[in-house]
């Protein structure tokens, strides 16, 4: 008999970081266990997953609050799972005092994506729910998605190293290769140009990634190079605010704002230059993805994440955060060196096995039924 997997989540919403792995996992975990979804909040366009599902709706009054609490119960009591996984999210605060308020002895795995200290930088009050919550014997085993991000845990936050078992992200190296082969249906007269030097980027558009810096940056590239291009691959609430800082800037048609795409890799293979210009990070999926394409890559220097990716400069090239002068400089400097391109698009291939997907799912896979044996 199939043993049983909850994921208990806060949304499978496209564009975020844990639904994506949550995604990543349901798909490959269904093939070996018997996967139930429990999602707080349902939108229309999710990632895609394998497994049955259950969404709960509720008010944001203490009625609400009582209605989700009991609804969780319910439903973990009618799936009788032989685990729970959650993310590091809203989802995971409520999961452990439900733990502890009707005595439930399922062992819980918390995955970690991001890096608390800035997810939660003005949310001090997570913070002091991690520190408080975590430690606890209700929860079994935290799983961080790089090993920077397990010292933060046991620094900062004073859990048993113990419990902390990091696991990269993984990702199909072969379908990313694949798909990257399509034809693209947007800007292919610049794509398909090669005196055009393009440079591109994937992430929501919001404050943590960086974009104004990373637009900033391109301002003084272009004057230097006249015949580049900046592609900025995804969708979020500060699409206004950079579109103006773009005409402010006189970027029209040399930045542009591509939107969300289901299949960005074929654009990805098709620039010459990857940049990363986010605040914080745990251990960007993109850059991963980017690596798998084989493009040479610059990245912010973030406290966790694109350093440890990229092997301390080793794989790639590291720029100070949120300092769109840095940045400018050293995509002018890879620019303008061929040679060197090319010697880190070799690296990106070399780097992206460690990433393989079969070694991200045997490790969940391993940690998931040493724990339910336990139980």
């Amino acid at each position: 008999m199939k043993k049983k997997i909850l994921f208990l989540i806060q949304t499978l919403k496209f564009g975020g970081g844990a639904p994506k792995v949550t995604s990543s996992l349901t798909l490959e975990l269904a093939k070996k266990y018997e996967v139930s979804i429990l999602s707080l909040f349902h939108f229309q366009k999710n990632y895609p997953f394998l497994g049955k599902y259950y969404s709960i709706k509720a008010k944001r009054r203490f009625s609400g609050i009582l209605f989700r609490i009991f609804k969780i119960y319910k439903i973990i009591n009618s799936i009788s799972p032989d685990i729970i996984i959650t993310p590091m999210t809203f989802s995971s605060f409520w999961v452990i005092p439900i733990k502890y308020l009707f005595r439930i002895d399922i062992p819980l795995i918390i995955s970690i994506n991001t890096n608390p200290n800035m997810q939660y930088k003005k949310r001090i009050h997570f913070k002091y729910l991690i520190r408080f919550l975590f430690p606890l014997k209700k929860v079994n085993a935290l799983v961080p998605v790089s090993k920077d991000l397990k010292k933060i845990l046991h620094n900062k936050y004073k859990i048993d190293k113990t419990k902390i078992i990091p696991i990269y992200n993984g990702i199909d190296i072969e379908k990313i290769r694949r798909i990257a082969k399509e034809n693209i249906d947007e800007y292919e007269d610049v794509f398909n140009n090669a005196k055009i030097f393009k440079f591109i980027t994937i992430g929501r558009l919001s404050g943590e990634k960086g974009h104004k810096y990373l637009i900033e940056a391109f301002s003084k590239v272009n004057k230097e190079i006249p015949n580049s291009r900046l592609f900025i691959i995804g969708e979020g609430p500060l699409r206004g605010q950079l579109t103006k800082l773009i005409k402010d800037k006189r970027l029209e048609h040399k930045a542009i704002l591509l939107g969300t795409k289901n299949n960005p890799y074929k654009y990805i293979t098709k620039a010459n230059i990857f940049v990363l210009s986010s605040l914080h990070e745990g251990l960007p999926f993109v850059l991963i993805e980017a690596l798998a394409c084989g493009i040479p890559i610059i990245a912010t220097d973030c406290e966790t994440g694109p350093k440890e990716i990229l092997e301390n400069g080793r794989y790639g090239i590291l720029t100070n955060v949120a300092d769109s002068n840095d940045l400018a400089d050293k995509m002018i400097l890879l620019a303008k060196n061929q040679e060197a391109r090319e010697m880190f698009s070799k690296k990106s291939i070399e780097r992206v096995k460690i990433f393989e997907k079969r070694k991200f799912i045997d490790n969940w896979s391993n940690l998931v039924d040493k724990l339910s044996k336990k139980s």
